[in-house]
């Protein structure tokens, strides 16, 4: 549909995400400025800085890119904003042409559908907009009936899949409409960098697809052409097979079309065709590999069976002869193919081969790759297995490693990916091997040898084992001058009482910036106080006054226990409680799995609310069904505060955890009207995350006054990023 545009009738709304609150990991430099060019081709064509909403949260570097545009109206991109704009206000408006865009990441998100990331999302909770909806809402009756003919949607994010176990408990994205398409007259022009599974990508501070739409568009407006979308396309087509067939870019988002006439095409890149030099370079590989094997009279098929193994693959021929050019073939199928076909060539007797001559098609055919297919999936599943915590401690080595290597995230596979493309000249270690090493000396724990094993097996494979022990003595020597007071948090994990004596048995962990570390373990059952006086000593040794978390793990039935004012100092001049030193806080590992996705979302809110935002549940609430009933239709609050009564407890309890309630407030004591009272003074007007340490001051002056009713407070802080580490047996090796 092309023709003259009254662009003063034209409205848009344009969404620019680059901090997430997943950290720095999560940064993506790039989106404000492709909004920024947007707008201003925007301005440029006439449409009203006025009728533009932009909803922002850009990099503080790059927040003077959106400047220029005093009179746009601009709201940050959060969660609330974005959902008030597209169900609420876009039913006002009046014009001839909506443009909506948006650039951030995306994932796949449960149900396979694409959900657009909000600002709020972190690892293991990505919170998103779903796609697809999104262009549905602009068929309903959301938007005027008469106005607004047509719409065009431009979506430049990612689609690619999360990893299973994250996928498997994701959130679905937000709907923002479950009415019908009743407006099949608006025509709507999609236009999406990506199809399923796929990654956009960026280039030079902006997204490829958005720069090399916005060249099309700019061109025809200068050259003073009415916008022609299905024009705009072929173009952009076009643009994509040339970067491709040129090798201008290794990595070429797909781009998936709807024109105004419900049409769809797509543009999904084949393999990049071989240059001379690539051709050049499969010739020398198959004939060496011919070589090698008529000069040792080794058996092609041995040598296939093996690639088989490796490659988790059917051989390219399951009867008769197997020819070397298929062998080269099928190796050529896996990123990491072809150093395993030569791998597995020198171990048929590897004097026979022209070491140069393998290394040059190497190289050239598998440019950046030299691990073997079953070494590069062993350590992603050693890395991913792990927790998040083991994500980032890899993430951070891999910067270390190489200053400045740009990581769109910290999911092992695209740190190992970005690593094991840096290659160091001949004679000094890879930087995934040295990466590996740092992540292995600052985690102690199962991970470490894991990974030692791996990355002694590779260095050893590439005849560089002696300098891989050097760089592993160097990485133990710094990991022990890590400053003091990295712990900051301990977990306690205490069983319920068994028995007329109500032992118990426990386990202790820290949790601080090198991962995970086991302190204690007793599975013999021990008397309360016994578990105390370890506790004590315990903490006197790796925890730090008034800034180390102490959490305890308890049973349901269990959380009443006042562990807050276990006694500690015995071995000093003053005894005191835990609460008095630390943060203590309790939570409760069971009864989760039922409403992960729930307990993760409202986890999400309490970095940015506000004591207030807590659900106060009514006193007469009394059984599980009325509880969780009020619960489920609180979805948004990031938390409760509990008033029911001792004797009601134990259900209340129950249900909150069963209904995925992170934080859970309470007064332990049986006086209601003052413990009330208590409660209040503590869910003053204040953020959400000082609850611990408001909590501590105030235990601190329990400790002086017997009758003071602080002394009862008690507070579940469930943070899903900090699990419980895997329970050890003793009986294990």
């Amino acid at each position: 549909m092309s023709g003259a545009t009254d662009w003063s009738r034209a409205h848009a709304v344009v969404v620019a995400i680059e901090q997430y609150a997943g950290g720095r990991d999560w940064e993506l430099s790039g989106p404000a400025n492709d909004a920024a060019r947007l707008l201003r081709w925007f301005t440029d064509r006439g449409m009203p800085q006025e009728q533009i909403r932009l909803l922002a949260s850009p990099l503080e570097r790059n927040e003077g890119l959106l400047a220029p545009f005093p009179r746009v109206d601009r709201r940050p991109a959060d969660r609330g904003t974005l959902r008030r704009v597209f169900q609420d206000e876009l039913s006002a408006l009046a014009g001839e042409w909506l443009w909506i865009y948006w650039a951030g990441h995306g994932v796949q998100a449960q149900g396979n559908r694409w959900s657009l990331l909000y600002p709020e999302s972190r690892t293991g909770d990505p919170l998103g907009l779903d796609a697809d909806n999104l262009v549905s809402l602009l068929r309903t009756e959301h938007l005027p009936v008469r106005d607004l003919p047509r719409a065009t949607v431009i979506i430049d994010a990612c689609r690619t899949a999360l990893p299973a176990r994250d996928h498997a408990h994701s959130t679905p994205p937000d709907l923002l409409t479950h009415s019908p398409e009743t407006n099949r007259d608006r025509r709507i022009f999609v236009m999406r960098a990506s199809q399923s599974g796929t990654a956009a990508k960026n280039r030079d501070g902006s997204g490829l697809f958005t720069s090399r739409l916005l060249d099309r568009l700019e061109e025809t407006t200068r050259h003073g052409l009415p916008v022609d979308l299905d024009d705009t396309w072929s173009s952009l087509r076009a643009d994509f097979a040339r970067l491709h067939a040129t090798g201008a870019a290794r990595q070429i988002p797909t781009v998936h079309v709807v024109n105004w006439e419900e049409n769809a095409y797509e543009y999904i890149p084949l393999s990049l065709p071989e240059d001379p030099a690539q051709r050049r370079a499969r010739a020398e590989l198959t004939l060496a590999t011919k070589a090698v094997l008529e000069g040792v009279g080794a058996s092609a098929h041995r040598v296939a069976k093996r690639l088989c193994e490796e490659l988790d693959a059917v051989p390219p021929a399951a009867e008769g002869d197997v020819h070397v050019a298929d062998m080269v073939a099928w190796a050529l199928t896996s990123p990491h193919g072809v150093p395993t076909l030569i791998h597995l060539l020198t171990l048929e007797r590897g004097e026979m081969m022209d070491r140069d001559e393998m290394r040059r098609a190497s190289l050239s055919l598998a440019p950046d790759r030299w691990l073997l297919c079953s070494e590069y999936h062993e350590l992603l599943r050693l890395l991913t297995d792990e927790s998040p915590t083991v994500h980032q401690r890899f993430a951070e080595a891999a910067r270390q490693a190489v200053p400045g290597i740009d990581l769109p995230d910290a999911t092992p596979a695209v740190v190992v990916d970005e690593l094991e493309a840096r290659l160091l000249d001949p004679g000094r270690l890879p930087q995934l091997l040295r990466a590996v090493e740092h992540t292995a000396a600052a985690l102690p724990g199962r991970i470490a040898p894991a990974l030692r094993s791996w990355s002694l097996r590779c260095a050893e494979r590439i005849d560089m084992k002696a300098v891989l022990l050097d760089r592993r003595a160097e990485a133990e020597e710094q990991a022990e001058r890590a400053p003091a007071g990295a712990t900051d948090s301990v977990q306690i994990s205490v069983s319920s009482g068994s028995g007329p004596d109500a032992k118990r048995t426990y386990q202790v962990w820290t949790r601080g910036r090198h991962g995970t570390e086991l302190l204690a373990v007793e599975d013999s059952p021990r008397e309360l106080p016994a578990v105390i006086r370890e506790v004590d000593t315990l903490l006197s040794r790796h925890a730090t006054a008034r800034q180390t978390l102490v959490e305890f793990f308890l049973a349901p039935t269990d959380l009443e226990l006042q562990v807050h004012r276990w006694e500690i100092g015995a071995a000093g001049p003053v005894e005191r409680s835990i609460g008095t030193d630390f943060p203590v806080v309790v939570r409760c590992a069971e009864h989760r799995s039922f409403n992960e996705p729930l307990w993760r979302e409202r986890w999400s809110r309490v970095a940015s609310a506000g004591t207030a935002d807590l659900h106060w549940l009514p006193g007469h609430l009394r059984n599980t069904r009325q509880v969780y009933g009020e619960l489920q239709a609180r979805e948004e609050a990031p938390g409760v505060v509990v008033t029911a009564p001792p004797e009601a407890r134990a259900e209340v309890f129950t249900a909150c955890l069963f209904g995925g309630v992170p934080v859970m407030l309470w007064n332990g004591g049986a006086e209601q009207p003052v413990g009330r009272e208590q409660l209040e003074t503590l869910v003053a007007d204040r953020l959400l995350e000082e609850l611990p340490g408001e909590l501590r001051r105030l235990r601190s002056a329990c400790d002086a006054d017997d009758d003071h009713p602080g002394r009862h407070l008690a507070l579940l802080w469930d943070n899903p990023e900090r699990p419980l580490p895997p329970r050890l047996d003793l009986s294990a090796p």
